[in-house]
């Protein structure tokens, strides 16, 4: 009996010591194939969009978030989570309301995982009326995703976190603010499975 307690234990342990080297998005490790982390995700309140690995939910108090789980095409697991966090334009001064929730999240993440160790914050230019004009007129033209001159990485010891705030054309006229999450060991397999098809 002791020796089957014995062995209970020590598979608990082994299961504890895995999912501590690797990222966790959500509680959950970012790790395994994508149909079982997208299962977990939904255990946590996720709702599938689609069979690709995106889902719906709630994340960090923000409402109807899109969560992308991004996995190696290679060997099929998972590596890391995209979170993007609508920002509907309130009003004509949106980019400093995506700019202010974007310090928010940073000052939460600076409180879990200390410092950014890269950071690029230049709200400055996104103030500025003839900048903001030509990039409106940019973004009509074109219709693609720009990303505003402000984010930071956030090294967590088992991967990064990265964030940054971004708008996007739209009937709203709305934006993001993105968070990737990527787990080192996943990532670092993923890399070099990339680099061998090569």
């Amino acid at each position: 009996m002791k020796h089957i307690l014995f062995i209970c234990l020590l598979a608990v342990y082994g299961c504890t010591t895995m999912a501590q080297n690797h990222q966790t998005f959500k509680g959950v490790p970012i790790d395994g194939k994508t149909g079982v982390f997208v299962n977990q995700l939904k255990q946590k309140g996720f709702h599938s969009v689609d069979d690709s690995g995106i889902l719906n939910g709630s994340f960090a108090g923000y409402d109807d978030c899109e969560v992308s789980v991004l996995s190696s095409a290679q060997t099929g697991n998972v590596y890391g989570v995209r979170v993007q966090i609508p920002m509907c334009r309130a009003n004509d001064d949106f980019r400093l309301m995506i700019y202010d929730e974007y310090k928010k999240l940073q000052a939460a993440l600076t409180e879990k995982y200390g410092e950014p160790v890269q950071q690029r914050d230049s709200v400055r230019i996104a103030k500025e009326d003839d900048f903001v004009t030509a990039l409106l007129k940019l973004i009509a033209d074109v219709k693609e995703t720009f990303e505003f001159p402000y984010s930071c990485v956030f090294d967590t010891g088992l991967g990064n976190v990265l964030l940054n705030g971004a708008w996007i054309a739209s009937d709203c006229g709305g934006g993001y603010i993105i968070m990737t999450y990527i787990d080192k060991v996943n990532n670092e397999a993923n890399r070099k499975a990339v680099i061998d098809d090569l």
